[in-house]
């Protein structure tokens, strides 16, 4: 599971957060989420995520279609919500297929799955990166594949895609009356062909990395023959896990959600304290700007330590609550994310101009105000930099306790 980082793009995050909090919390409940986390129930919105685990009733699950302009796809969804290409409200077909935006269409028998009929892979001049871009490809729960004839190339990019978001996928092979009839013309019982169809599928899967999906061979034309059926009593049975695996996927983005009216409220004290180092930086005096930095940065410390801190016993309590092991909640709680340069090097840059401005201070006396400036500028960068990267990792570790605490001993899986 890739933890989100509460730190970057935060405009973008906040937005989609706030959609993830909506698609499994009303308004009111958020607000409620919100409330309590403020004043330092930690265990309590833990426990309501746990609630809401237990009965997600009702909770959407959007459902993907993918496939190339003449795949079948817009005609499997018409297949599926017992509509012909001419009623009103079906999906468009032939011609009328290469949509440039992903359409959505309500599944009448099952309200709470919404079916998305996804621009033909081959309906735009560009590439694979570009294309999941612009049909926003992370933000559906469930996926289906759409071949007709062969094994794609894109098929196995696609699949490698999804299951690398952890989520899972079914890969039909459509207009299989073709195939049947085709079968027919040259004497090949049609068991022993499908067999075939369905083991070069599972091999090309495996030749590119991907973990086989649950593949089906269907006619949009003749629902009551060959997988239709049992697609659609699979899909039935499979609901409930997708539903749950969605939403255990979505427990750090919840989180983050949930965090970030309280996140906002320590900004602006580490803003102030950056400020303040900054402020005091400015004077001229050896080695002050390095002291401030180091103060203000430790004070900030200890006031997340009082905002964000969560004791053993609070541990203990969760652990006794969701029947896991308080070892195992606290050090997942506190594993830090990979060190990375990239994400150390401003602080060390600023450290280093802190240091720089010392130096000067004792050897050039001609160049004061550059040198206060410097220290000033040093300080605060310091100052605001590591705090908001420590804010960002307390946060980070709830997400993670979160996660830990209610993921499933045995996930199920597709």
């Amino acid at each position: 599971m890739e933890f989100c980082d509460p730190g970057s793009c935060q405009i973008t995050r906040d937005k989609m957060t706030s959609s993830v909090l909506s698609k499994f919390f009303g308004a009111e409940e958020v607000r409620s989420l919100q409330s309590m986390y403020s004043t330092g129930n930690v265990v309590t919105v833990i426990l309501e995520l746990q609630r809401k685990a237990e009965d997600l009733a009702g909770v959407k699950i959007n459902v993907a279609m993918l496939g190339d302009v003449g795949s079948g796809k817009s005609t499997f969804i018409n297949a599926m919500r017992d509509v012909r290409s001419d009623d009103p409200g079906a999906a468009p077909t032939g011609n009328g297929e290469a949509s440039k935006k992903p359409t959505r269409y309500r599944y009448p028998s099952r309200p709470d799955i919404q079916l998305w009929d996804l621009p033909g892979l081959n309906s735009f001049g560009f590439e694979l990166n570009r294309y999941l871009k612009q049909v926003n490809f992370e933000s559906y729960d469930f996926y289906i594949i759409v071949s007709q004839s062969r094994f794609r190339e894109c098929d196995g990019e696609l699949s490698k895609r999804i299951q690398a978001q952890q989520k899972e996928l079914y890969y039909i092979r459509s207009k299989i009356d073709n195939d049947a009839y085709s079968m027919q013309i040259q004497g090949i019982d049609f068991s022993r062909g499908k067999m075939q169809i369905i083991q070069d599928c599972v091999k090309n899967f495996k030749s590119v990395g991907v973990k086989p999906p649950a593949i089906f061979l269907i006619s949009s034309f003749d629902v009551k023959e060959y997988d239709f059926p049992k697609l659609n009593s699979t899909l039935a049975t499979d609901l409930e896990s997708i539903r749950s695996n969605t939403f255990s996927r979505a427990i750090p983005e919840m989180m983050l959600g949930i965090q970030l009216s309280k996140r906002r409220l320590i900004m602006r004290v580490i803003v102030l304290l950056a400020f303040l180092s900054g402020a005091v930086g400015i004077i001229q005096a050896p080695g002050l700007p390095f002291l401030t930095a180091i103060a203000c940065t430790a004070a900030g410390w200890m006031y997340f330590r009082w905002q964000l801190g969560v004791s053993d016993r609070v541990v203990w309590n969760l652990s006794g609550r969701v029947n896991k092991s308080a070892t195992l909640l606290k050090t997942e709680m506190e594993h830090q994310p990979p060190f990375t340069l990239l994400r150390f090097s401003p602080k060390v840059l600023s450290f280093i101009l802190t240091v720089v401005c010392m130096i000067v201070v004792f050897t050039d006396s001609h160049h004061s105000v550059t040198v206060s400036v410097f220290g000033a500028m040093s300080s605060s960068a310091f100052t605001f930099l590591v705090l908001k990267d420590s804010l960002d990792d307390r946060l980070l570790s709830q997400q993670i306790l979160a996660k830990t605490a209610l993921q499933q001993e045995d996930d199920d899986h597709l």
